[in-house]
């Protein structure tokens, strides 16, 4: 059949009524490509029973699925599809969920959303649309489904990663810091790579740039997080967005803020977020409250506020005041207290705290004042966020093979040290779980360095994957995905196991790989996958913990073998990619063929090392380099090249 109009059902609410007539021009827009037939967008009040009308609206305004009945969630995603008198509707537990059900829909007529960006997507040409022959009643396994802003980014990539978030039901979109500058320069600089150097934005334009990526957000109905680190700083009026070092001193009357460290107060390393306060002077500890209550009071648009610590270890103050109490016990004293301050002067902000570093350690005497779900009279805005940074990755996070043996009690003050193996993680977890019994999730790293230091990213998506079948049981509700927004390299696997898996995890490993390549490679996904399976035992490391580089201890043999696959699977994916027709699956092809050239020069740079001559082990990792560095201008929406140079090839240069 096919639908000559949609209409949306007006809410009473302008931002949801929004949203809800972009995804009814959504919609319209993709049967326009997939039938050649258009349909026509309109508002409307109420449903008139017509053939051949699409009808979104939010569930309240909607009649009830003949299947399970949705209810109204601001925070909780869910849908229902279903067809009747030849009608469609969509409708969703929020006007977001509309727009989800409303992509769900378009991947049942063979949408496939593989990458950012229209060279990403599969649109097949169809005589006839399919309606669901059943009711169907979808509500994701995780509350928060995102990425947080890391790498080099532009604004064009920032876009595209909003756009296909919402296109793979990810919520939840996160900038760092009060603005993006110190992303988006890392980009518009590129000192890593020369020949496309630019200049740098300056702060307003960084802002004018966020501006564009949040309203991205809105017109979806995406949650909106910001900052992190920085708040310590900004309290004694050092406000930065970024790891810079600041060039001028401190305000004399804040120094006595700054906290005290070898008997000194002064800026940490140089680096203003990474400095931490006195909290036991009250004039400090209330700044940092009426800082972060303020900068909320004054940007509305902004869903959950990041209130972080600073961003380094050893750094916490020595004073004999401070020594009264543990970090996470004075972290439990600021959080009680802004909750309060953020409930009475900016109601509609939620706010993020964070366990990590030395944070990984519950308080012990200040009992964090915030009961589950609202209860006890309290307050529903603090979220925990857990981010086990120095975890292993080449285990999932509840593996139990994963467990040094050792016991890692709470350090002694600037003493910070901590486990490696994930067993650590997962008992610091359950204890901030007592602590804390209120919303959660885990911000996690697995984009952000592991795949690009592994050199494929398909071990890294199995990992991925699994956690995602346990956090929830670990009493985590959702996870965030710190990493470069350009992580769709070489195959993309990795990120489509992030969308898939916190959305549905019971699905099998092999059924969210196998749907993935057929998408990406259509009929090439059984030699594209023989490809990505044949090169990962060349790449797996000795150590089961991944502390050493893949290819650091192959010997000869081992090196010659992994050259000689490269060379035959080359051969093979470049006729494959000359006779593919459909642009989606060839631009995938490519993406496989400069992985395995980039490869071939990091096996030969090693083989080099292995014969004694670093000339040519350095002349072959320079030719890595400037394989990625050429390829960037086709290449960069799904590969990071700042970190692939930085990860993948120099750190495999001999020293």
């Amino acid at each position: 059949m096919t639908l000559s109009r949609v209409h949306w059902l007006r809410s009473g609410n302008s931002t949801d009524d929004r949203i809800l007539a972009y995804a009814g021009r959504e919609l319209a827009r993709y049967l326009g490509k997939l039938t050649a037939v258009r349909p026509a967008v309109q508002g409307a009040e109420q449903i008139v029973a017509q053939p051949g009308v699409a009808w979104l609206g939010v569930c309240d305004t909607m009649p009830a699925p003949p299947a399970a009945a949705l209810t109204p969630a601001a925070w909780d995603d869910g849908y229902a599809m279903w067809a009747e008198k030849d009608a469609l509707h969509i409708a969703g537990r929020n006007s977001r969920s509309v727009l989800f059900g409303v992509y769900t829909f378009l991947e049942r007529q063979g949408v496939r959303f593989v990458r950012p960006g229209p060279a990403g997507e599969v649109i097949p040409a169809i005589a006839e649309l399919r309606l669901p022959p059943a009711p169907v009643v979808e509500t994701p396994h995780y509350r928060h489904r995102g990425v947080c802003i890391e790498g080099a980014t532009s604004l064009a990539h920032a876009l595209g990663m909003v756009d296909w978030c919402a296109k793979r039901r990810l919520n939840t979109v996160f900038l760092q810091f009060v603005h993006s500058r110190y992303f988006y320069n890392q980009w518009y600089e590129r000192s890593y790579n020369p020949q496309h150097a630019g200049r740098s934005l300056s702060d307003e334009e960084a802002l004018a740039f966020d501006d564009q990526v949040i309203a991205a957000m809105k017109r979806r109905g995406l949650v909106f997080h910001r900052v992190g680190h920085g708040w310590t700083s900004a309290a004694f009026g050092m406000l930065r967005s970024g790891w810079v070092k600041e060039t001028t001193p401190v305000p004399p009357d804040k120094i006595r803020w700054l906290a005290e460290v070898a008997g000194e107060r002064k800026l940490f390393g140089g680096i203003p977020i990474n400095t931490e306060l006195c909290y036991s002077f009250q004039p400090a500890f209330d700044a940092f409250v009426e800082t972060v209550t303020r900068y909320c009071e004054t940007h509305p648009e902004l869903d959950v506020v990041h209130v972080w610590l600073s961003d380094a270890a050893n750094n916490k103050c020595e004073c004999t005041e401070c020594r009264k109490l543990t970090i996470s016990d004075w972290y439990a004293q600021l959080i009680n207290v802004l909750s309060d301050a953020l409930h009475r002067r900016a109601p509609q902000t939620r706010f993020v705290f964070l366990a990590y570093i030395e944070l990984l350690w519950p308080p012990e005497q200040v009992r964090i004042l915030e009961g589950p779900r609202g209860v006890d009279g309290r307050p529903d805005n603090a979220i925990l966020m857990f981010a086990p940074i120095r975890r292993c990755f080449n285990h999932a996070l509840a593996d139990p093979a994963c467990d040094d043996g050792k016991q890692w009690p709470r350090p002694a003050l600037n003493q910070f040290d901590v486990s490696r193996q994930n067993a650590f993680f997962v008992e610091a977890l359950a204890a901030w779980c007592k602590a804390f019994r209120g919303d959660s999730f885990d911000f996690d790293y697995h984009l952000m360095w592991a795949v690009w230091r592994q050199l494929t990213d398909t071990a890294i998506a199995r990992v991925l994957h699994e956690d995602l079948q346990s956090l929830k049981r670990m009493g985590l509700d959702g996870l965030i995905s710190c990493q470069s927004f350009r992580a769709f390299y070489p195959s993309g696997l990795a990120m489509a196991a992030l969308a898939e898996s916190l959305w549905q995890p019971d699905r099998s490993w092999e059924t969210v790989r196998e749907t993935y390549m057929k998408a990406a490679f259509g009929e090439d996904a059984a030699a594209a996958g023989d490809y990505l399976r044949g090169i990962e035992p060349y790449l797996a490391v000795g150590d089961p913990h991944d502390r050493t580089l893949p290819l650091a201890d192959a010997d000869a043999q081992t090196l010659t073998s992994c050259a000689g696959f490269l060379r035959t699977s080359l051969t093979d994916l470049r006729a494959r990619q000359k006779a593919a027709a459909d642009p989606v699956r060839r631009l995938s092809l490519a993406l496989l063929i400069h992985h395995g050239r980039l490869l071939q020069q990091i096996v030969a740079s090693r083989q080099a090392r292995l014969a004694g001559d670093l000339q040519a082990a350095h002349r072959a990792l320079d030719a890595a380099a400037d394989l990625l560095c050429r390829a960037e201008p086709r290449f960069s929406p799904y590969l990071d090249t700042m970190l692939a140079l930085r990860l993948s090839v120099e750190a495999h240069r001999p020293t």
